[in-house]
């Protein structure tokens, strides 16, 4: 059971559920930089924002939000059975980055992904329980494969929100963390502070 050391009452969860990971990938890495770029503290991983796109299906680099390092997780494996070789390594390091980060009291962390490997035990699973534990608002993009999972793991907590609804900036507004939207989310965005404040 998360035990929450920062805030009391219901931990702040919200899962970005998808189907596809070609939408919900740039979604969330464009969230992620959304939030940084409108002065919010935060911290967590996402698809890293590249002028120069990567060889290769399995070139996976992401950016740990709040000290900017990017790190490449998988890449070509060659007669791995599966195609891609995640480094462990890399998620030792990213785990690492996110939690020194949560200790300097983010706004939010958002974790680009639970995956199979956070399904199986491993993964960033245990950095996502530290946020949770530590009481951090969290988003995480949750493929629609692994809810049930999901939801086990969270105990039935956390919220959820598909890709673009405007449930995303209403929860952003309930919690008072400030992003810059484009026209259409700005609207959505104002009316759900304006309904959280009231």
């Amino acid at each position: 059971m998360f035990r929450v050391s920062r805030t009391s009452g219901r931990p702040a969860i919200l899962a970005i559920v998808y189907n596809d990971g070609g939408v919900a990938s740039p979604f969330i890495a464009d969230l992620g930089y959304r939030l940084r770029d409108s002065g919010a503290a935060v911290a967590g991983i996402v698809p890293y924002r590249s002028a120069t796109p990567l060889d290769g299906k399995c070139s996976i680099e992401v950016e740990e939000l709040a000290s900017r390092f990017v790190l490449q997780l998988a890449d070509e494996a060659g007669t791995h059975p599966f195609g891609c070789r995640v480094d462990p390594e890399a998620i030792s390091e990213a785990a690492a980055l996110i939690s020194a980060s949560l200790h300097k009291t983010p706004s939010v962390v958002i974790f680009n992904k639970f995956g199979k490997l956070e399904v199986a035990g491993g993964g960033l699973r245990e950095t996502i329980s530290e946020a949770i534990a530590l009481g951090v608002p969290t988003i995480v993009g949750v493929p629609r494969r692994h809810l049930a999972c999901w939801r086990e793991f969270t105990q039935g907590i956390g919220e959820e929100a598909q890709v673009g609804s405007p449930r995303l900036y209403q929860w952003l507004a309930a919690h008072k963390i400030m992003i810059a939207c484009d026209e259409e989310a700005d609207d959505d965005y104002r009316s759900a502070a304006v309904r959280a404040a009231g």
